[in-house]
């Protein structure tokens, strides 16, 4: 009796466990459903829809079914451990060097290049690799890269007319961008500005191929204990910066990037740095001409590379192999020439594959607007390293640092001050 009552027990539990287990989920014709969260709006999100209706019409095993979602990390960080979250996600742009951290540590995702080792039909060699180098961790691509963008230098070709500077040949070092913003400023106008924003900083490190944070920017399979802000290359910035507030030429907008948008787009700002995807508003929505150039780089220096921020593809390992390997097929799909040529044509992103500024629609692009394609050169140009992959960091609290140290630059503290006392904080951030 003991014996049949064990039994039973473990055929009970047996049972419980296969009742629990995920089932994959099919539509009524069959084929399997792979849920994707992003969060993206807008014109940009119609155009994703697009593709995603194009995917389902093609695909006679698969259906992928989009929903947006505010704050996806924020969704993931309560479901990503459980079988509600979805197949595929997409993190946010915005938040790049928090998100590659996060996601790679958080026990919830297939790394892509799992998927890769087992498809003999995906070659990796197909996108650009500075953008491989970008996303991947310890030497391991965990993500898939999807919309890409890159700092750029903004400019109005009228402002630059009007101050007998060439818009055809736009500053390219420290000491050519404060001498055109001295032409630049006046009564109404000025020179130059950079949005209070802490990838400024990273790219204006990356582009001498020079490190952030110790451990590889992170990247070595060990998280960063050390910042380098305080270094010759941090300090020749900030001193750079500097000179520019205290000869009137610099303007400080905060740390609301639109404001220093507003300021652009309104003529009260002659030249500024910005992200590549807002190259594609401003070809719609100014009234004035303007250019887009590299990042300038100290006198010198050579000119090495930006990091990038984008919006990567993760699979969830919550779901089951069929609606992984499902997962797979549509980020697959997403990469290909025919789509990155779509996506960034229509959006004014980067793609990730070179193929596709190749073809149409995205060729007939970059031949009608440089301003376009001067993103597409930049990415193309950097070469792939860790200074150049930026920093993967999964701590808010050292961007509100750096931030800080800007804005108590710019409202009148000392180089050394400020970055003794960033120095200090951020460390002590790392070593908790």
């Amino acid at each position: 009796m003991r014996k049949v009552l064990v039994l039973i027990i473990v055929l009970g539990l047996v049972l419980f466990g296969c009742s629990n287990a995920k089932v994959t989920e099919k539509t009524g014709d069959g084929k399997v459903v792979v849920e994707f969260w992003h969060g993206l709006d807008g014109d940009n999100a119609l155009t994703l829809e697009g593709i995603i209706k194009d995917f389902n019409e093609q695909s006679d095993s698969i259906e992928v079914k989009a929903s947006f979602q505010d704050n996806v990390q924020q969704q993931m960080s309560t479901v990503g451990s459980t079988k509600s979250a979805p197949t595929v996600f997409m993190g946010a742009d915005a938040s790049y060097y928090r998100d590659t951290a996060y996601y790679s540590q958080s026990g919830y995702i297939t790394p892509i290049e799992e998927m890769i080792e087992t498809d003999s039909d995906f070659d990796l060699s197909k996108l650009n690799e500075s953008v491989v180098k970008n996303h991947s961790l310890d030497g391991k691509l965990n993500s898939m890269p999807f919309n890409i963008f890159v700092p750029l230098l903004f400019y109005s070709v009228e402002l630059f007319e009007e101050a007998g500077l060439d818009p055809d040949n736009p500053p390219e070092t420290f000491s050519e961008i404060e001498a055109a913003a001295k032409s630049l400023t006046s009564e109404e106008v000025q020179g130059f500005s950079i949005p209070i924003n802490t990838s400024f900083i990273y790219n204006l490190f990356a582009i001498q191929d020079e490190l952030v944070f110790n451990n590889d920017n992170g990247r070595s399979g060990e998280v960063p204990t050390e910042t380098f802000l305080n270094s010759p290359t941090g300090n020749d910035i900030y001193n750079w910066i500097d000179g520019m507030n205290k000869a009137g030429t610099f303007g400080n907008y905060g740390r609301t990037w639109s404001n220093t948008q507003l300021a652009f787009s309104s003529g009260e700002l002659a030249m500024y740095l910005d992200s590549s995807a807002v190259t594609g508003i401003w070809l719609d929505t100014l009234d004035f001409e303007f250019q887009t150039a590299p990042l300038p780089v100290p006198e010198g220096e050579e000119w090495t590379g930006v990091n990038q921020a984008s919006g990567q593809l993760w699979i969830s390992n919550q779901g089951t192999d069929e609606e992984q390997n499902a997962g797979w097929e549509f980020i697959k799909y997403m990469v290909s020439p025919a789509v990155q040529s779509e996506w960034a044509a229509s959006t004014g992103y980067v793609p990730v594959t070179p193929e596709a500024a190749e073809i149409s629609p995205l060729k007939e692009v970059y031949n009608e607007h440089e301003q376009f394609k001067k993103a597409y050169d930049a990415l193309n140009n950097t070469k792939p390293t860790e200074a150049t992959a930026g920093p993967s960091i999964d701590k808010m609290e050292i961007s509100e640092q750096i931030e800080q140290s800007i804005e108590n630059l710019i409202q009148g503290k000392s180089v050394e001050d400020v970055l003794d006392e960033a120095e200090g904080k951020i460390n002590s951030i790392l070593q908790e």
